[in-house]
Formats: structure tokens, sequence, C-alpha cells
């Protein structure tokens, strides 16, 4: 199961509603001050 970030306040020059999808800054991100600034979703799947 792979996590993304989906921005929920803004910060750093990211926009609500963006999507992370980078290991390295995913765990970046969830070690500083705007953890509480995006959600964890479940990455999709691809069908192949």
């Amino acid at each position: 199961m792979t996590i993304n970030l989906v921005v929920v306040r803004p910060f750093s020059g990211f926009a609500r509603g963006d999507a992370i999808t980078d290991a390295i800054r995913i765990a970046a991100i969830l070690k500083s001050e705007h953890a509480m600034n995006v959600v964890r979703v479940i990455a999709p799947t691809s069908k192949g």
C-alpha cells in the first residue's frame, strides 16, 4: 500500500488540493511543522 499526501492548507508553494507523491518529500513533510497541513491518502494502484 502506497501513501500519498494531499494538501488541505497551503504551505511552502503547495496549494490546497495538491498531491504529493515523492516518498522522500512525504517523509520530510510528515516530520515537519507542516504535517498538520496535509492528509494521508492511499495511492491508486495501476491495473496492468
